[in-house]
């Protein structure tokens, strides 16, 4: 990612700690290379714009922040975060993957990476948007396809099938907005008091509910509840073992971890399914003796 977007020579690059795993991973292998630093978040999930402008500094050559969270549906404030990475010389990408066409996208970024499954479309292609002038060096050499940028025949097939759910999310964009705000409130109503909201439940995307029940056994449910899809934390990092490094990343301890899952629904999601749903949640943890 460093030498993708013209950080080869060195120069500190800035994300939060929050990212998804395909970014840390990354930038763990580049520190040999460069001064790497992550950004805390506070326990609503969000970053802490004072600490990242103390960080986000001259020499900073790249700033990377998540739109929406993946794993807690938090929302960023990535326009303020973009116009630091511009104060300080560096360039700004955005994973937007989780937020492309839901909420709105950063104005100032640099680079913009989306990905078509998130909008109900074929799994197995995305995008990267480059503002222009904003310098892109290939990874791969050969064919000299995507203006030189990615070598390699893409797949038609899966490209015509991003622009018709491209197409197809702008049309439907003010409904499912609609949609998924009334079912994440069915959903939080239906599952009850006993299940608590991680993360922020003003700066977030409805649609992406992680909730935790004290006492409870995520693991477990998850094997006991076969009829309902749902995950410990990322679905990329699932049979890990590992607990969610953005739920401990926001102060929460390895037991409330441990007891948090992740709910997602969206456009094709009834309200029949809600209710079904959280009455399948709701029996499963009570039969493991959980509060109440």
């Amino acid at each position: 990612m460093g030498d993708l977007f013209c950080c080869g020579g060195g120069g500190k690059i800035v994300a939060l700690a929050t990212e998804h795993a395909a970014v840390l991973d990354t930038l763990n292998a580049l520190r040999h290379s460069h001064d790497v630093t992550l950004l805390p978040v506070k326990p609503n999930g969000l970053v802490d714009l004072d600490i990242a402008r103390a960080a986000i500094t001259t020499g900073t050559a790249l700033v990377i922040a998540m739109l929406v969270n993946n794993e807690v549906g938090v929302i960023q404030p990535v326009d303020a975060l973009a116009d630091m990475a511009d104060a300080a010389g560096a360039h700004f990408l955005c994973d937007a993957v989780q937020g492309y066409g839901r909420v709105p996208l950063p104005k100032s970024a640099d680079y913009i990476a989306i990905s078509a499954h998130k909008i109900h479309g074929p799994i197995g292609v995305g995008a990267l948007w480059a503002r222009e002038g904003s310098p892109v060096t290939p990874l791969l050499h050969g064919g000299g396809q995507e203006s030189g940028v990615r070598s390699g025949t893409l797949s038609p097939m899966l490209c015509a099938g991003f622009g018709a759910a491209a197409k197809l999310m702008v049309e439907r964009s003010d409904d499912d907005a609609v949609l998924v705000t009334a079912l994440a409130a069915q959903l939080r109503a239906a599952l009850g008091p006993e299940w608590v909201v991680n993360g922020s439940i003003t700066h977030r995307y409805p649609g992406n509910l992680n909730v935790r029940r004290e006492g409870l056994d995520a693991a477990r449910l998850i094997s006991d509840v076969r009829n309902v899809v749902l995950s410990a934390g990322s679905a990329c990092a699932s049979g890990s073992g590992r607990p969610s490094h953005v739920l401990r990343a926001m102060a929460l301890s390895e037991s409330q971890s441990r007891s948090s899952i992740r709910l997602g629904f969206g456009r094709y999601t009834t309200p029949d399914e809600i209710d079904r749903a959280a009455a399948c949640l709701n029996a499963a943890a009570a039969a493991q003796g959980t509060l109440p």
